[in-house]
């Protein structure tokens, strides 16, 4: 059987905002993060290292325009899917369907 996960406020607030910024924004940084969410960077990789071990965010290096970066996707649906560019493939109203 399987359990409903309950998850905090903060984690829902953060996965929330990556899903609006990720709709048309395909490389999530910290710094990105941080200046739209207002957290402080301690604050946030502890939420991020939490959504990550929920399964919620996917976390890597990825090369943008030449150099590296480290970046998070929030997945989505029942496979747990990441979408660099979701507008491609999902209208506004049925992305926001994906909030926790």
């Amino acid at each position: 059987m399987k359990t409903k996960v309950n998850y905090t406020d903060a984690q829902k607030t953060l996965f929330n905002l990556m899903l609006t910024l990720n709709y048309s924004e395909p490389y999530i940084s910290i710094s990105l993060l941080q200046e739209a969410s207002g957290m402080t960077r301690h604050k946030l990789s502890t939420i991020l290292g939490d959504l990550i071990s929920l399964n919620l965010v996917l976390s890597g290096n990825e090369e943008v325009m030449g150099t590296m970066i480290h970046t998070y996707t929030p997945k989505v649906g029942r496979g747990g899917q990441s979408y660099g560019y979701p507008l491609d493939y999902f209208k506004w109203c049925e992305w926001l369907a994906f909030k926790i």
